[in-house]
């Protein structure tokens, strides 16, 4: 199996939890929902799944209910809670972990926002990256990422796109080079330079 088909088959397996749990649509009756990140983009490496919600007035409340159903499934190993309001996210962070059937624990980011959030919101990356990505592209962020997990070295998935889209980093190698020069302990509005 090559890499380009290792991402899709752990995006099937992605797709398959949402399902399972139905988050997408629990999710989607708090406000607009969207999967983003790495599970958007058939770039998933480590077994992580990405959500964003979008509400007129953000309600934990309303997803403490959501999550308790869900803590009756024997699959859900772990849900946690963080408010972010007074920081720089300036949002509500819940965390799953769903351990699937080959015992793979998957940890799902899910962030709530209200509609007129200011920060970098990453639902606005998802069309820039679906038009930019080449398989090429792809296949280098792949690669990247699983050589950075085998070394378990962590960096954030954003930095590694923007070095390979616009910087056309190759290897690991010309990443860590790559990093050397870039500020990453603060929030980034990077997008996708669009080639014509």
């Amino acid at each position: 199996m090559d890499i380009l088909e290792r991402a899709t088959q752990r995006k099937k397996l992605a797709l398959e939890i949402l399902e399972k749990l139905n988050l997408l649509e629990r999710w989607a009756a708090i406000g607009e929902t969207y999967l983003v990140g790495a599970a958007a983009y058939d770039l998933i490496v480590s077994h992580d799944i990405d959500i964003e919600t979008f509400s007129e007035a953000p309600n934990v409340h309303k997803v403490f209910e959501l999550l308790t159903s869900l803590s009756s499934d024997p699959n859900v190993v772990q849900i946690k809670y963080h408010n972010y309001m007074d920081s720089p996210f300036n949002g509500l962070y819940f965390k799953l972990l769903y351990r699937d059937s080959q015992l793979n624990v998957w940890n799902i980011d899910m962030w709530l926002f209200s509609n007129d959030h200011k920060g970098p919101q990453s639902k606005n990356l998802v069309q820039d990256m679906l038009q930019t990505l080449t398989d090429d592209m792809k296949i280098s962020i792949l690669l990247i990422k699983e050589e950075l997990v085998r070394k378990d070295i962590k960096y954030s998935s954003i930095y590694i796109y923007q070095a390979v889209i616009d910087y056309n980093i190759r290897t690991t190698e010309e990443f860590f080079d790559w990093v050397k020069t870039k500020e990453m302990n603060k929030l980034t509005t990077w997008k996708p330079k669009i080639r014509n």
